[in-house]
């Protein structure tokens, strides 16, 4: 008769599957396994549940046991994953809550976590409004605006894709510096600013979030499509972002009190559990 584990031990992780790897690839291996590791941590679901050991994670991607051992280094640097003698490696990642409040501090946030950010800009110039653009900032088709792309990353990976259009006029006198701060903050100071409307969905990784944000393909994602607008109604910034999934989430907050006519006013936030 076998043995009962004893409450409250963690079971040992199940055999992994083979992970094939892009020997090909420029990124050195130990970079690839590294990435492919942070998107399993971040859907570990079990924290009690011990990590894959060097042997697994070895067979797993067919790589020396020096590669595993560099590339969980980094990971326990960066606090996603702690190794105790004699216990193995745990995971420890926490998920970045971005609160969509009206300063939108989404720097300060992550800050805030530990984990400071840095924008890289992929893009800044002035393009033609597509069809969908144009609905969005509410100007005619093929009008100038100011499109700005960016990737904003950590010291361990990419967590998100920028894509920002500005009507031409408000894109006067920004400069790419601009870009790799806060749009936003910018925002504040040209215009009046009243409110914004977000949509926040689902979906996989394709090809480029594959290449920025080093995710494998038909990785889980977060879309968040935005329109700012000011006092007078103008449709000033519009744009979405795409978010790993594994590395952060969002909140909801609803004001219920009271207000004009009785309607309930508040800012809402979305959260992804």
């Amino acid at each position: 008769m076998s043995a009962k584990r004893k409450r409250g031990t963690p079971s040992p992780s199940a055999a992994p599957d083979a992970v094939s790897l892009d020997r090909a690839s420029p990124i050195p291996l130990y970079v690839q396994v590294r990435n492919r590791l942070l998107a399993m941590v971040g859907g570990w679901t079990d924290p009690e549940r011990r990590f894959y050991s060097d042997e697994e994670l070895t067979a797993m991607f067919g790589v020396s046991r020096a590669t595993v051992r560099e590339a969980l280094a980094e990971l326990v640097e960066a606090g996603v994953l702690r190794r105790t003698r004699g216990r193995g490696t745990a995971v420890s990642l926490r998920k970045v809550e971005e609160k969509l409040t009206p300063g939108m501090n989404i720097r300060r946030q992550w800050e805030a976590e530990g984990r400071p950010i840095t924008a890289s800009v992929l893009a800044f110039e002035r393009v033609g409004a597509s069809p969908t653009i144009a609905d969005a900032l509410d100007v005619p088709p093929g009008a100038d605006v100011l499109f700005v792309k960016r990737v904003r990353a950590t010291a361990i990976a990419p967590v998100a894709i920028d894509w920002r259009y500005l009507p031409a006029a408000l894109g006067d006198g920004l400069k790419r510096a601009d870009a790799a701060t806060s749009l936003l903050h910018t925002l504040w100071h040209k215009v009046d600013l009243d409110h914004s409307e977000l949509t926040i969905e689902a979906a996989l990784s394709g090809p480029e979030e594959m290449e920025l944000l080093h995710l494998p393909a038909n990785s889980p994602v977060l879309v968040r499509h935005l329109v700012y607008f000011d006092r007078a109604g103008r449709r000033v910034m519009a744009g979405q972002s795409i978010h790993r999934a594994d590395l952060m989430r969002y909140s909801i907050r609803i004001d219920l009190s009271r207000a004009d006519a009785g309607m309930a006013r508040g800012t809402t936030l979305l959260r992804r559990r």
